[in-house]
């Protein structure tokens, strides 16, 4: 069912517990449950109050025919099989708002064709489709009532990742925050997301800009079972749970409306830094050849996993080539920086290699799949940082070659902070910015470009360099590392 429509039904009852707490139904409601499934929801509200008016739909015949004859004798209950983002008559509705209560699972995390993409980017103009969830919380925003009230289960991603900036833009504008409680994806049957949590937001549709600006919200972390969801919905709060209060104004005063979910010192920096890495460097990704296997080699690897890609004879490499010119014959590849290092500052990973023939430059710069994007910034001085975040980033001096998609070059605008920024993205400060402004896995250009940034003068420039200096030569990371440590912690 989930692989189809990409919806993982909720079987947790103390997740329905504490969104039906949330939501506080009175019989008088008339209340929306837009992706029906089996209609947890939708029994947890009859049991709060068995004569609730409550809509639902779904887009899937079996579940739609399973709720008409769960609830066939129960004509509180309407039933339809319909698309929630695309229904005419919700179209109509979300012009005044119509429905008191909604609450939810919106389905996520899977493909959408393209002609559908298209369709709901013509719908819902400047925001994200490829991520329906998110689509499903604008849409029914849209419907709620005049303080009507929502509560929606779904990945936190849209709190932070850039794609969803108009959202958070709306949703700050348009509602007052409640509520949003963050937890491990494995609470939820079925699901096991490893680049981001789940959460449960609750919103409350507002028309004044005042109310919007004196609120503040509760955000709840550090859930150790579903229990405490269940605890949450009677009002009572384990003593470990971190619990803070956050101020929807400032929120909205965040660069790109990000929700930095703290009150911490870190977050305060984040918010109110004028200087960033964005005024001191380009951030950009660099090529993908469209084909790993066809284009891409190795010099040598033990590694299974690489067992599919060409051992290069060093004959074949052109080690000297510093353009985006073909190499000539007999070589055919040169060195590219791609993937994680097992150390900052300098790589000691395997060699990877990709083909610069004139057959490979015209593949990546005419296949429908390659990107050759960037490519100004090939064979230039900057910094490596992988795509795929781990606990400790380590970022790598990139000496003037090529780089891989699964790379963010940092190149300085001037290159008199070259080793400075290298300094600093080693550094356990830039490494705590990065961690709150994008929590999930990913690492990419955009989020980088956020993280605060000291100016030093010519003296503290000087020393850094001299100890970046020293690590690159004597490759003695620890013997300098806490010096650099100190140095950002003390200034940022």
């Amino acid at each position: 069912m989930n692989d189809i429509y990409c919806a993982y039904y909720t079987k947790n009852s103390n997740i329905t517990s504490y969104m039906v707490s949330m939501i506080h139904p009175s019989q008088s409601d008339h209340i929306l449950e837009p992706c029906g499934g089996d209609g947890v929801f939708i029994d947890a509200l009859l049991d709060f109050y068995p004569k609730l008016r409550i809509d639902t739909c779904d887009l899937d015949i079996t579940a739609v025919n399973a709720m008409k004859s769960k609830y066939h004798l129960n004509q509180n209950v309407s039933v339809r099989r319909t698309d929630t983002l695309t229904d005419s008559f919700f179209d109509e509705v979300s012009n005044y708002g119509y429905y008191d209560k909604i609450i939810g699972n919106p389905p996520y995390g899977g493909w959408q064709e393209y002609n559908r993409r298209a369709e709901l980017k013509q719908k819902y103009n400047g925001f994200y489709v490829r991520e329906t969830y998110s689509l499903f919380l604008l849409r029914c925003v849209s419907l709620l009532k005049n303080n009507g009230v929502l509560s929606f289960i779904i990945p936190d991603t849209f709190l932070f990742l850039h794609n969803h900036k108009q959202l958070r833009k709306y949703l700050l504008e348009q509602t007052i925050i409640k509520e949003i409680a963050i937890f491990p994806s494995k609470f939820f049957p079925g699901v096991s997301f490893g680049y981001s949590n789940l959460c449960i937001i609750t919103v409350q549709k507002t028309n004044s800009i005042s109310e919007m600006i004196e609120n503040s919200f509760t955000v709840i972390k550090g859930l150790k079972s579903d229990d405490d969801l269940f605890a949450l919905s009677k009002r009572t709060k384990p003593e470990y749970l971190k619990i803070n209060h956050l101020s929807q104004l400032e929120v909205y005063q965040n660069q790109d409306y990000a929700f930095l979910l703290s009150e911490d010192e870190t977050c305060r920096k984040i918010s109110k830094s004028h200087v960033t890495l964005a005024n001191f460097a380009k951030c950009v990704t660099g090529i993908y050849c469209g084909d790993n296997k066809r284009f891409m080699a190795i010099t040598q690897s033990d590694k299974k996993s690489l067992a599919e890609y060409t051992r290069a004879d060093k004959s074949c490499i052109d080690y000297t080539h510093k353009t985006n010119n073909p190499v000539s014959k007999p070589k055919k590849y040169i060195p590219i920086i791609k993937g994680s290092s097992s150390t900052g500052y300098f790589r000691t990973a395997v060699e990877w290699l990709i083909e610069w023939t004139p057959s490979a430059l015209f593949h990546y710069t005419n296949d429908k799949k390659a990107r050759f994007q960037n490519s100004q910034y090939y064979f230039r001085l900057g910094i490596a940082l992988p795509m795929v975040k781990s606990s400790k980033i380590k970022a790598t001096f990139l000496h003037e070659m090529v780089f891989d998609q699964s790379i963010v070059g940092v190149f300085p605008l001037d290159n008199k902070y070259l080793l400075y920024l290298l300094a600093y993205l080693n550094s356990s400060t830039a490494n705590k910015f990065i961690h709150t402004i994008n929590p999930t896995a990913n690492n990419s250009a955009n989020y980088l470009k956020k993280i605060p940034v000291y100016i030093p003068d010519d003296n503290e420039l000087i020393h850094i360099n001299k100890l970046v200096n020293a690590i690159i030569e004597t490759r003695d990371i620890d013997c300098y590392q806490s010096e650099i440590d100190d140095f950002f912690k003390s200034r940022l």
